[in-house]
């Protein structure tokens, strides 16, 4: 068991005070050659029956059996989880959402059961206005403090906009993206690869600078 009796309470707890309406959990996952796979299916398994079905639907998939699914989710990496409410807001974990990570995880399902964001007015009329993709990368660690508060923000964001596709990366778990983007301190978040980037836990106006700042580049490319 890795929920143990007294994090059960305390999940259930937080779950009959703010979770509002059914959240379906995919975890994309292979028996060989991903050391957390297994852990993460026990982990979400555990869960689900924590949370019981009425709220959390947990689904496991093989992206090598399920080639069209994997490909319809953009699964490149595993373990990937995706979070769904209604739809797919493009928010995923990709990794093992162990230690403080395990909080990301929780509060990104109950901001999915809420199906909106919690955003200021501001920042919803600016997201309002996007209407091309932007890919936000938030790359984090297990032991690292400020980093749910990033990965929360960057949920938040892609559930605001239907062009906005949110993931957080265990950057231990993916060595290659995280030398790739340079991440030597975490969190540490990228825009459509490197198109704009910042590292920590950013108040929700500056996030949302980086964001816009991201859009109007991809505006001008699309005039010039």
């Amino acid at each position: 068991m890795l929920l143990g009796l007294d994090v059960r309470a305390q999940i259930k707890e937080i779950l009959d005070k703010e979770f509002r309406e059914p959240v379906t959990i995919k975890l994309f996952s292979q028996t060989i050659g991903c050391e957390s796979c297994q852990t993460a299916e026990e982990l979400l398994k555990e869960l689900a029956e924590v949370a019981g079905e009425e709220r959390i639907k947990y689904e496991l998939h093989v992206p090598a059996l399920e080639k069209e699914l994997a490909q319809k989710y953009g699964i490149d990496r595993l373990p990937t989880i995706v979070i769904e409410g209604d739809k797919d807001y493009g928010i995923r974990y990709i990794g093992l959402p162990a230690g403080l990570e395990f909080s990301t995880l929780i509060q990104g399902i109950i901001q999915v059961s809420k199906r909106v964001p919690n955003l200021s007015e501001n920042t919803l009329e600016h997201l309002k206005k996007i209407d091309k993709p932007i890919d936000i990368m938030v790359f984090v660690t297990t032991s690292c403090g400020y980093c749910p508060a990033a990965a929360v923000m960057a949920y938040n964001f892609a559930l605001a906009s239907d062009y906005i596709t949110a993931k957080v990366i265990d950057a231990s778990e993916n060595p290659d993206l995280a030398q790739k983007f340079q991440v030597v301190g975490v969190p540490k978040i990228v825009l459509n690869n490197g198109m704009a980037e910042f590292v920590g836990a950013q108040p929700e106006n500056a996030f949302l600078g980086y964001v816009v700042a991201t859009y109007e580049k991809l505006r001008k490319e699309g005039e010039a």
